[in-house]
C-alpha cells in the first residue's frame, strides 16, 4: 500500500505528512513478514505515535488558521484514532509482536486511507496550496 497523487489533499506539506505515515505502514508490515523483532516493532510504534501527534497537531493548526468550518469533528476524529494506537500499542510484548503489527498494520490501513480520501478531502478547498 502506498501514497498516490489520487491521495492529494491539495497541500504539498500535508501530502509528505501522508506520505510519512504511508512509510511507517510498510515498516511495520516488514516486522509482521519478517520478524524484524520486538525492538524494532516498538522503535516503529514509538515513531508513528510521535508522527501521529505531530501531524494531527500541524493539519489542525492549519486548518484553525483557514477558519475550517469542521475543525472539531475533524479533532475528534484524530483523538479517537490516536487513542485507538495508542491501545494497541500498550498490547505490544515480546511474545505477539508479529500479532501486534499485523493488528495495528490492519488497523491502521483501514484508517488512513479512509481519513484521506473522506475526512481530509472536506478541508481541500480551505487549505490548497498551488
Amino acid at each position: 500500500m502506498a501514497w498516490t497523487p489520487d491521495l492529494s489533499v491539495g497541500n504539498s506539506v500535508l501530502d509528505q505528512h501522508h506520505q510519512k505515515l504511508f512509510l511507517l505502514l510498510d515498516e511495520i508490515i516488514k516486522v509482521e513478514e519478517n520478524a524484524a523483532g520486538f525492538d524494532a516493532m516498538a522503535n516503529i510504534i514509538s515513531e508513528l505515535n510521535s508522527y501521529i501527534s505531530y501531524h494531527f497537531t500541524e493539519e489542525e493548526g492549519m486548518m484553525a488558521k483557514a477558519n475550517f468550518p469542521f475543525l472539531d469533528l475533524h479533532r475528534h476524529s484524530h483523538q479517537t484514532i490516536a487513542q485507538r494506537v495508542l491501545e494497541i500499542a500498550g498490547l505490544l510484548t515480546p511474545d505477539n509482536y508479529r500479532r501486534i503489527a499485523a493488528e495495528l498494520h490492519t488497523f491502521m490501513t483501514g484508517w488512513l486511507v479512509h481519513h484521506i480520501e473522506i475526512e481530509d478531502f472536506e478541508y481541500r478547498p480551505y487549505i490548497c496550496t498551488p
